[in-house]
């Protein structure tokens, strides 16, 4: 059995993990991502930010569904995303959150966004490809992997 304790650093001690950036989009891989991202939160006594990025792609699945539904702005969607009751049960009381909304190539905003809040650590999910996963490791996932200059953990669904 797994057992997990919070890390209840020294006064003045550094932890490893101070802020947390998960990028998320309503998505399964997203959230089993935040999950993994407030877990490590509430290990390190570190604040979460999640980060949901208005790529102005056009909408698919279930977000074009909700904006249709209920003639919602685009921006409106990405608000639920970070405020809908799915991601946030995901995430234990005692972890202190920021929702941030972002703008533009998803990959850039994520970099740039962890860069602005001082994250020690990117959260992303991956769809999980099977074995070819290393060469199809989504754009963004890879992007972030390569050019972000502290630790990322793609979360696999």
């Amino acid at each position: 059995m797994f057992h997990q304790s919070r890390v209840e650093p020294a006064k003045g001690v550094r932890t490893m993990f101070e802020t947390i950036l998960v990028a998320v989009d309503g998505s399964g891989h997203a959230s089993k991502a935040v999950r993994c991202a407030a877990d490590m939160a509430k290990t390190y006594g570190a604040t979460l930010v999640m980060l949901a990025v208005d790529g102005h792609r056009p909408l698919k699945g279930p977000l074009a569904e909700l904006a249709h539904s209920e003639d919602i702005s685009r921006s409106e969607v990405f608000e639920r995303i970070l405020s809908s009751a799915q991601i946030l049960a995901e995430v234990p009381g005692d972890v202190k959150i920021e929702q941030r909304i972002g703008s533009g190539d998803p990959a850039d905003e994520i970099l740039a966004e962890a860069g602005r809040v001082g994250a020690d650590l990117i959260v992303v999910g991956s769809r999980g490809l099977g074995e070819y996963a290393e060469l199809l490791l989504g754009s963004v996932s890879r992007k972030v992997l390569h050019i972000a200059k502290v630790p990322v953990m793609v979360v696999h669904a």
